[in-house]
């Protein structure tokens, strides 16, 4: 299999951004790849999905390709005060990994978005924000940032939630994932497929289960599926474990 390291510029950004591609061995020579876009936790990047799954492996026994975009500690949303990552990941970053890799589907039903804790939240906000561009979204330990807690005090906490998102209330704008998930099921288009899974000794489990709620009450606009896993938590086991259930529903066999 190949790891290839990539640095782009970003138009959105206005600076090199690194990002890393795999890719299987054997690629068919007259079918184009699925895509899983892995995003990262807001303690970690990019790197992390290599040194602690086998995602390598994964693509390489069920021949897929993987994308592991950085976003440093953006939470993969276009910034109150600061850079449209959201913008980066959800439409430039595709575009760009399509033209570079013509290997790559660029058909909705072969993208798919994964992330954990911080980009659990991001891939669901992406997955939301451009349905035309994903079929499926593996949020895992996701919460909204909506049901954070927030007080503008003046404290480091209060200053980073204002330069992410502001200090509205975000159940009444698009940082919401709850937000979102309710104006898009007003609108007339396909909407993408969820896979929901949070540990049951997770920190945050009660906002993952404010974020089943959401969905669970709309049955007939979301195809939603959610995963709890027992004795497990915040911690590596379990995303590992919840990628591998997520590569089963989305169909990704071993070849």
């Amino acid at each position: 299999m190949a790891v290839i390291r990539t640095n782009i510029f970003s138009i959105n950004l206005k600076y090199n951004m690194e990002c890393y591609v795999i890719l299987p061995d054997e690629i068919p020579k007259e079918k184009k790849l699925k895509t899983l876009w892995l995003y990262h936790g807001g303690s970690g990047d990019h790197t992390g999905w290599l040194y602690h799954t086998k995602i390598v492996e994964y693509v390489n026994e069920r021949g897929f390709a993987a994308i592991l975009p950085n976003v440093h500690e953006s939470c993969f949303v276009d910034m109150n005060i600061g850079g449209k990552y959201g913008s980066y990941v959800g439409d430039e970053l595709p575009k760009t990994m399509w033209n570079m890799f013509p290997i790559l589907s660029s058909k909705r039903e072969d993208n798919y978005i994964c992330g954990l804790s911080n980009g659990g939240y991001g891939c669901l906000h992406t997955a939301l924000k451009y349905p035309e561009k994903f079929g499926s979204v593996g949020a895992f330990s996701a919460g909204d940032k909506a049901d954070a807690d927030f007080a503008n005090d003046n404290s480091e906490k209060s200053k980073t939630r204002i330069r992410l998102f502001g200090d509205t209330d975000l159940n009444q704008n698009e940082y919401g994932v709850k937000y979102q998930a309710h104006m898009l099921a007003l609108q007339d288009i396909e909407r993408p497929r969820i896979y929901h899974a949070c540990g049951s000794e997770d920190p945050w489990l009660d906002m993952n289960l404010m974020v089943k709620k959401c969905f669970e009450e709309m049955p007939d606009k979301y195809d939603y599926t959610y995963d709890q896993i027992e004795g497990l938590g915040h911690v590596w086991p379990f995303w590992e474990e919840e990628l591998v259930r997520y590569l089963n529903y989305l169909g990704l066999p071993i070849l």
